[in-house]
């Protein structure tokens, strides 16, 4: 790699020795849940950036002789960095979570903290137990999947296919209706409880989200 690095510009040099150094323990972090968000953006870069065509023909080479990984392993990290950012790494590393358990309690976490029954609990290891607990209690209140909404998750999922424009924005308008119908479901939900804020939180954010699109098509 010394050899290698001496014939590459210095700032991709410097990010491929990281690289290989961090595949080194990256294997071992990833069995334990500990994969650092300094450890995901690096795979993210020698990825996105084709840096790793300075060592190897293709990626999964690259994972499998470099970083010492399955290229399934590293994508799924990438994967989870884009999706999620930091904020998914920086809480993994304090507790156990799931990306459907973090998706579902994201709207907690704010600034480098999760907001949890008024306080605003700092991700770091000094507020590990409180993190995990309150992340155990947050992850009790998420309200469990209807038939519905596992319905509706298939039909959104079914969006990205190859299936022609028409017909996707017909599915759409579907699952539109059937978003709205789950989100008037949850909130008459005797047992919401402890997830309003979540419940909230994901309500104003898809307001939003959806106020920004129609704008952008000149809809009031």
């Amino acid at each position: 790699m010394n050899e290698l690095s001496s014939e590459i510009p210095p700032p991709d040099a410097a990010l491929l020795d990281l690289g290989v150094i961090l595949g080194q323990n990256l294997a071992f972090g990833l069995i334990a849940g500990r994969c650092s968000a300094a450890q995901a953006e690096s795979l993210f870069r020698l990825r996105d950036e084709k840096l790793y065509k300075k060592c190897a023909q293709t990626w999964d080479d690259f994972c499998r002789e470099n970083l010492k990984i399955s290229r399934v392993e590293a994508d799924r990290t990438i994967r989870l960095w884009e999706d999620f950012g930091p904020a998914y790494f920086e809480l993994s590393q304090l507790t156990r979570i799931s990306a459907e358990t973090f998706r579902a309690i994201s709207p907690a976490i704010q600034d480098g903290a999760l907001h949890y029954n008024g306080e605003a609990i700092e991700l770091n290891a000094v507020n590990s137990r409180k993190v995990s607990a309150a992340v155990a209690e947050l992850r009790r209140a998420i309200p469990k999947a209807s038939p519905e909404s596992q319905k509706l998750l298939h039909e959104l999922r079914d969006l990205g296919h190859e299936l022609s424009l028409a017909t996707r924005i017909e599915k759409l308008d579907k699952c539109g209706a059937g978003l709205v119908a789950e989100f008037e479901r949850i909130s008459s939900d005797e047992g919401l409880g402890g997830a309003r804020i979540l419940f909230n939180s994901a309500l104003t954010r898809v307001r939003a989200e959806l106020g920004r699109v129609a704008a952008a098509n000149g809809l009031p």
